[in-house]
């Protein structure tokens, strides 16, 4: 892929997410992709439905997505590409949530096969602690959900 359909590619996926279209954020992966994030119950999601369950815990957590100032640093190959931005999200509550992430992007085929997002710290404060919150709740969801199959 050519540094413009790199870019492309992760702005597709990142717009997606801040107007919160799951299906439009799918559409971008590979139906094996890897989206590892910290922010979520599973950091680690794998193949496309383990990415849906993570949108949607996203999508309920935030009232809003911001992935502002976007920078971009393409591989040679054309495979890959390093993607920083400032975070400005707002959690359901409404308190606002500001953040440099980096995005390790590679891709097969035109669509994104492994994504991994970086932060230099964790959510400290309110935001960390209603984020702790909302995964742990989701995760005794989770297994009562698994107990009763």
């Amino acid at each position: 892929m050519s540094a413009a359909d790199l870019q492309a590619l992760v702005d597709r996926n990142l717009d997606a997410v801040t107007t919160k279209d799951a299906e439009g954020v799918l559409a971008t992966f590979t139906d094996d992709a890897v989206l590892i994030d910290p922010h979520y119950p599973d950091p680690e999601m794998r193949g496309k439905a383990a990415i849906a369950a993570g949108l949607g815990f996203g999508f309920g957590l935030m009232r809003t997505f911001g992935f502002d100032e976007r920078d971009y640093f393409p591989s040679p190959d054309g495979t890959s590409v390093v993607v920083h931005c400032v975070c400005h999200h707002v959690l359901q509550g409404g308190r606002p949530l500001t953040f440099p992430q980096v995005f390790v992007v590679r891709t097969r085929d035109g669509l994104i096969a492994h994504c991994q997002a970086f932060e230099p710290y964790g959510p400290g404060g309110v935001g960390g602690i209603l984020l702790g919150l909302g995964k742990t709740v989701h995760r005794i969801r989770r297994a009562r959900e698994q107990a009763r199959t």
